[in-house]
């Protein structure tokens, strides 16, 4: 359902994300804040930013120095992506206008997971249950907790990544998160958003995948209106050290996409609620 009341797409007023890496808040809510701030709506919302996986080491375009896990390099990435994430934070919500955690769980690629390049040319470690080891296990543990104490908050919205294509560290947090809600008792609402740009290149066999977790845990899509455009703009403009060419490939095929899917001319997003 592409929903007109921008209020009816999250109406819990406390909103946490739980972010895998530095840029995810922007690709995960970006479409929805900017929607929430044409309508003049942002400030009835309290937003928090949770970054789970904020030892890094990645820097855009540098194939030998993110194969370098020394800890010089951990530092020297960490800190241009942090203030990269602030920086697009405070353009986004305005600056200082929300709360930051930071979990300090060590990037796929600092734990020593190779990069797979997947269909589209982007670079990403995949994983599943499968091929996780006892250090993943680990993060997994530590995050299910986490999240499990924000489940207890009344007028909360948690924001979890679908794993769209099967990002390890996007698919811990997001299990980390099913066993949270599945757990119970809970107070919080948990939502799903989708994973850009991996959502716009997924194959047929990963968007069976997706349909199917979709389905299992009977996820209700919530669409609203959305600004591919800009949220390119802010990515282009606060997180160079992450970016390039074939972000706009993929989030420019997921919101033709979606098009398609509600039958409307206008750009969208969505997130899913679990009911």
């Amino acid at each position: 359902m592409l929903l007109s009341n921008m209020r009816d797409v999250i109406p819990e007023s406390n909103i946490v994300c739980v972010s895998p890496h530095y840029d995810d808040f922007l690709f995960f809510l970006g479409g929805y804040v900017l929607a929430m701030r044409r309508g003049g709506l942002l400030e009835t919302k309290r937003f928090c930013n949770i970054n789970t996986f904020s030892r890094t080491n990645y820097q855009e375009r540098d194939i030998r120095g993110n194969q370098d896990r020394s800890l010089a390099r951990v530092k020297y990435a960490t800190g241009i992506r942090f203030v990269e994430d602030l920086e697009c934070l405070d353009d986004l919500l305005g600056t200082r206008n929300y709360g930051y955690r930071v979990m300090g769980e060590e990037e796929s690629q600092v734990r020593g997971k190779a990069f797979n390049v997947g269909d589209g040319e982007i670079e990403m470690a995949f994983g599943s249950y499968e091929t996780m080891d006892i250090c993943d296990w680990d993060i997994l543990y530590r995050m299910e907790a986490r999240i499990a104490e924000l489940a207890g908050r009344e007028d909360t919205a948690l924001i979890l990544p679908l794993s769209m294509k099967g990002h390890i560290d996007h698919f811990i947090v997001r299990e980390a998160g099913v066993r949270a809600m599945s757990r119970g008792p809970r107070r919080a609402a948990f939502y799903f958003a989708e994973d850009k740009p991996y959502a716009g290149m997924m194959t047929e066999a990963e968007s069976a995948v997706n349909d199917a977790f979709i389905a299992e845990y009977r996820l209700k899509a919530r669409g609203f209106p959305n600004d591919p455009e800009e949220v390119l703009r802010l990515a282009y403009r606060h997180y160079p050290s992450q970016v390039d060419a074939v972000y706009d490939e993929g989030i420019r095929s997921r919101n033709e996409q979606l098009k398609q899917i509600y039958g409307v001319d206008t750009d969208c997003d969505r997130v899913y609620l679990f009911e």
